[in-house]
């Protein structure tokens, strides 16, 4: 959006005159105190285009001040400026051209009714007994103790290797490692890995082929032969402990083994019910995206995708060429934007404003590892959706 702001003469003089005294002010020449110059020296000594700049910024932050009062617009990047026409000592005015990205209009569908349904949807959250020993066993599993032993290698064992993989001849990416420990029989390796370390002692070095499978997640790898080379560098025998309601109180503050399944029951369960709020918590933003009329500028999307691209490039830590991370991220990035303005239209809507004490209590959670400022509006806003995301579960 653009728009045009026009200062006369005496209007730009108003804000250029006390810039340019001050400046005058500041001068300081050789063989004269500060401020005392004659004017004509100092004049040429001032510099004119940092004057000229402050004294436009300053005449473009009460204009737009005005413009945004006026058509109640709330802008969301730094606008861009372009001088016209100007010259404030050939009693000259001011003549602006402004481009403004303005917060875009959104006209919600009638959500209440859309988020009804939705909720109507949610499926109640249950924990079988299989699960729980799952999650027992992990546990139980990695408290195990090891003992080094000179014997060949089988399932169940805890083994370190080193190892190096080839196809064709040439090293294949991630298809190495050293002193790499897991348990043998896991499946922490591709298909056939594995059963070629067993019947292998500590210090033996051996060579095997293994086929890729055809869905393997990595494309240049599907249906590949690759030929490894393996180092067996140590081999443990694991003695996994059994529950007992001594061992049990030494995972925390239980008692007996049951308190501890207990618990691990109940920690399963708010896992999932934290899953399937986040599903319906999505599903209601699609679905009020898909009745509502929603235009957000470009540079909302851009900056969410930038953030996205930063945000996988670290948790990924691979190779991915940036360009096709954005490609692959751009719908997720626009559905993260619309969500965040359906929200944004709700809260204005309905009047839902965090508390000084809400944001400050997020925000503590962050506190010294960035700027405070940024720090607090992240925090509002993030209390904001979470107290709108609560108006909306209490419309069933």
């Amino acid at each position: 959006m653009e728009a045009e702001v026009v200062l006369e003469h005496q209007e730009f003089l108003e804000y250029y005159q006390p810039v340019h005294d001050a400046a005058l002010s500041g001068v300081q020449l050789k063989g004269f105190r500060p401020g005392g110059a004659p004017k004509d020296l100092a004049e040429k000594a001032i510099n004119k285009e940092k004057v000229f700049e402050e004294s436009v910024n300053k005449a473009v932050r009460d204009s737009l001040q005005e413009i945004t009062k006026e058509n109640n617009w709330q802008l969301i990047d730094q606008p861009k400026v372009e001088v016209l026409e100007t010259n404030p000592q050939a009693n000259q005015g001011l003549k602006l051209k402004v481009t403004l990205t303005v917060f875009p209009e959104v006209q919600l569908g009638n959500y209440q009714k859309i988020v009804k349904k939705v909720l109507a949807e949610k499926k109640a959250v249950s924990v079988t007994d299989q699960e729980v020993e799952k999650t027992v066993d992990w546990v139980l599993n990695s408290r195990a103790k090891l003992t080094r032993v000179n014997r060949e290698a089988k399932k169940g064992d805890a083994v370190e290797i080193d190892f190096s993989g080839a196809a064709n001849g040439k090293p294949v990416e991630g298809a190495s490692g050293k002193s790499d420990q897991f348990i043998l029989g896991e499946g922490k390796f591709v298909p056939g890995f594995e059963e070629q370390i067993a019947g292998h002692k500590e210090g033996e070095s051996f060579y095997f082929s293994v086929n890729f499978p055809e869905d393997y997640w990595k494309e240049d790898l599907r249906a590949q032969k690759v030929d490894f080379e393996v180092g067996l560098r140590s081999v443990f025998e694991r003695e996994v402990p059994a529950l007992t309601d001594d061992f049990a109180k030494g995972l925390g503050k239980f008692e007996k083994a049951a308190d501890f399944r207990k618990s691990v029951q109940a920690g399963i369960a708010k896992e999932k019910e934290e899953k399937e709020n986040e599903r319906i918590r999505i599903k209601i933003l699609e679905a009020i995206a898909k009745n509502s009329k929603i235009e957000p500028p470009q540079i909302m999307a851009e900056r969410t995708l930038d953030n996205l691209v930063a945000k996988y490039k670290t948790i990924l830590k691979d190779s991915a060429k940036e360009s096709e991370l954005r490609k692959s991220l751009e719908e997720k990035a626009k559905n993260e934007v619309a969500g965040n303005l359906i929200l944004y239209q709700i809260a204005k809507g309905q009047k839902i404003e965090p508390t000084k004490e809400e944001v400050e209590a997020e925000a503590n959670k962050l506190a010294g590892k960035f700027d405070p400022q940024k720090v607090y509006d992240y925090s509002y806003g993030i209390v904001q959706n979470r107290k709108v995301f609560e108006y909306l579960e209490g419309l069933k």
